[in-house]
């Protein structure tokens, strides 16, 4: 094993600093957005798949650009949670 000189770190401008820190925090609150916004076309592909008896899920799969069995999914999800909080509201 040879020894490599070890690489020492420098200290950044501080406006570097701030404008690294800036973009990162950019890209933090962006990537909670994005997450959000994924989870609601999620639940709309699945409620707008459910209300179709045949082809919705393959409508949903085509229009959004995934599979049509990720969409089956959606949709059963949606439907067992309608189920549920129907009864919940029944009882």
């Amino acid at each position: 094993m040879t020894d490599s000189p070890r690489t020492t770190r420098v200290v950044l401008d501080p406006d570097e600093a701030a404008e690294l820190d800036r973009l990162a925090a950019a890209v933090a609150e962006h990537a909670h957005a994005l997450e959000q916004a994924r989870t609601a076309l999620g639940r709309a592909a699945g409620r707008i798949a459910a209300r179709y008896d045949h082809g919705g899920p393959a409508a949903v799969a085509v229009k959004v650009g995934w599979s049509r069995q990720h969409v089956s999914t959606l949709a059963a999800a949606h439907r067992t949670q309608k189920r549920t909080s129907d009864g919940i509201e029944a009882a």
